[in-house]
């Protein structure tokens, strides 16, 4: 009887963290349109290259912040990081990297042919980084843990657009 306790307990604590962090509504927000929100665009100061780089804050007709974008530009390739909010408690982050083709092989992939393209997505509820549990993930959490941190002070700290994230738990 102890023991069938404990497995329910056990059942519904690990329920409930999971139903607390909406990932499914979060992923869905990292990957809806943008067209259609009010967009103001800003210079990134803290330049990664000498392509530049670019904000994009778009809110809706609220004034809400629903997605913020920094797109680095680069000979080689490009970055964009997008943070798309559900609340101020729950959040993600996109990382994504487009690695173009070598110049070699310009003639077959015109000059921004892709060679590569990768994603990271990275959850936060309550200001804190969501880590699957070890079972359901592929993933090294400690690179992962690091890498979803970065992304967070990045998106989040940055003074250029920390008038925009004050509302963001931490």
């Amino acid at each position: 009887m102890k023991s069938l306790f404990t497995t329910l307990l056990m059942l519904y604590t690990c329920g409930t963290a999971l139903a607390g962090c909406p990932v499914g509504a979060i992923e869905k927000a990292l990957g809806a349109p943008l067209d259609g929100l009010d967009k103001v665009e800003r210079e990134v100061t803290d330049l990664q290259s000498t392509e530049g780089g670019a904000w994009r804050i778009f809110r809706n007709s609220d004034g809400q912040l629903v997605s913020l974008l920094r797109i680095d530009g680069g000979e080689s390739g490009m970055s964009e990081r997008r943070l798309s909010v559900l609340t101020p408690d729950a959040y993600g982050i996109t990382v994504t990297r487009v690695d173009y083709l070598q110049h070699a092989f310009i003639d077959n992939g015109g000059p921004n042919g892709t060679a590569k393209r990768t994603t990271e997505y990275f959850y936060y509820c309550d200001g804190k980084l969501y880590v699957p549990p070890s079972e359901y993930s592929t993933l090294d959490g400690g690179e992962y843990a690091k890498a979803g941190a970065e992304a967070q002070m990045a998106m989040i700290g940055d003074k250029d657009v920390a008038d925009v994230t004050k509302a963001l738990r931490r």
